[in-house]
């Protein structure tokens, strides 16, 4: 995937929030901007409590891969209305879809000698890079440790939804407010 593309995470649909204030309201675009924006944070935040346990570091070595020590990854999330009410979470982290669904352990076949790749670069916190010089043949290659699936997602969705009905109690509100809408 080229650097900076937006993949669909998750969609939610508008409209069944303007039923929930028990009368239906017409929930408009600048709802929606508030409703995607809610979904975001929760989910950002649902990312973060992931990495605090898993030690707000990087994933040991020879573990699965968890949620990645970067800023990068944080504020990659981001949303989009689709179509007239539907909100969908995006990202620009390249392997956003296994920290979501996991993936396991797996040979690095394009790492060999075979493949015509002679030394690796490994960079290091400090600030060194360690070169390993590749493997001679594809039955040799290294092994990804995979990644752990995460639920942050599905977590943060749910978490989102209590915020979204109080955005839509308040829209209702204000409706109400004004006088009989359907008048």
């Amino acid at each position: 995937m080229p650097e900076g593309t937006k993949i669909r995470v998750r969609g939610v649909y508008g409209k069944p929030w303007s039923k929930m204030a028990g009368t239906k309201i017409p929930i408009d675009r600048q709802i929606l901007q508030r409703l995607g924006k809610a979904m975001v944070t929760a989910v950002v935040e649902e990312a973060k409590v992931d990495f605090a346990k898993q030690g707000r570091s990087p994933t040991p070595k020879g573990q699965a891969e968890g949620i990645p020590d970067s800023d990068n990854f944080f504020e990659s999330f981001d949303y989009k209305i689709v179509g007239k009410s539907t909100i969908v979470i995006t990202s620009t982290w390249p392997w956003m879809e296994e920290v979501i669904e996991g993936r396991p352990p797996y040979k690095m076949t394009w790492l060999t000698r075979s493949q015509r790749v002679y030394k690796v670069p490994f960079p290091q916190r400090d600030g060194t890079v360690l070169i390993r010089t590749a493997p001679l043949k594809m039955a040799d290659a290294w092994i990804h440790p995979g990644f752990a699936r995460h639920t942050f997602l599905e977590r943060g969705v749910r978490r989102a939804r209590k915020e979204m009905a109080k955005i839509v109690a308040e829209e209702a509100k204000k409706m109400l407010r004004k006088g009989n809408p359907l008048a």
